[in-house]
């Protein structure tokens, strides 16, 4: 499991042909004028991870995040059949991304990104 709590950054991943995989992301914001930090009520949106080609212009694998949390999580489980098909073979690396959006639709939010590596 990968769970990233920093600035939205890169951060690159390494999942395992026919494993589970869990990606998590936990989302917080920092009051600038007290230097709080609280998690963000994540309970309210919807989150998506995608996996896409190497230069981001396909997309290869796209997952609903199956929990929102309000401590600030957004959790992506990947079965192990997601990753296994033939077509996987050919798709060694790429870039993935969790996106949220927001209680209506307004606000879109790119809350982590970055680089996969698949392997066997």
């Amino acid at each position: 499991m990968a769970v990233f709590g920093r600035k939205v950054g890169r951060a690159d991943l390494r999942l395992v042909r026919g494993d589970s995989e869990r990606v998590a992301v936990w989302w917080r914001q920092r009051n600038v004028l007290t230097g709080v930090v609280t998690p963000v009520d994540m309970s309210w949106w919807s989150g998506r991870l995608e996996l896409r080609s190497p230069d981001g212009s396909e997309l290869w694998y796209s997952q609903a995040c199956g929990s929102m949390t309000s401590d600030g999580y957004a959790i992506a489980d990947i079965p192990p059949s997601a990753l296994s098909g033939d077509v996987w073979v050919q798709r060694r690396a790429g870039r993935w991304r969790i996106r949220a959006t927001g209680p209506g639709g307004g606000v879109v939010r790119t809350l982590a990104w970055g680089y996969f590596t698949l392997s066997d």
